[in-house]
């Protein structure tokens, strides 16, 4: 069974400068909040710390809906179109992330690739402590 907001919560939601739009049981976002969201999430901070300063209430949220806007965060970014607003945006243009005039990569790009190259560095550090171990005995 899919949770209605009452009216209470949702005039919460509703009065967050983040928030797009909030029918009766679904919750949208602008893309303010999924670019400042992405970049936050990327440095560390974990989505429930960035939801709660961004100024929502917790409380109003499952661990599902916070996962969900992990996952279409991370899928829109890493997408390379930017992000968009609303629903059934596949179907509409998207809202693209501005060109970057001396660079041909895009802000997105360079934070998929950011993240892919943390990944290796922390991989590389698990070899070489496997390596020292093995020296040690």
């Amino acid at each position: 069974m899919v949770r209605e907001y009452t009216a209470e919560e949702k005039e919460k939601l509703e009065s967050n400068p983040y928030t797009l739009k909030v029918s009766k049981n679904k919750f949208y976002v602008t893309v303010k909040f999924k670019e400042d969201f992405w970049i936050r999430y990327q440095a560390g901070v974990s989505p429930r710390k960035i939801i709660k300063d961004f100024g929502y209430d917790l409380s109003l949220f499952t661990q599902k809906q916070i996962d969900g806007i992990v996952q279409k965060i991370r899928k829109q970014a890493l997408s390379g179109n930017g992000f968009t607003e609303g629903e059934n945006r596949d179907r509409r243009p998207g809202i693209k992330a501005p060109e970057q005039t001396d660079s041909p990569q895009t802000m997105f790009q360079m934070q998929a690739e950011l993240m892919y190259l943390r990944q290796e560095v922390e991989f590389l550090k698990k070899i070489i402590a496997a390596d020292n171990s093995k020296k040690k005995r």
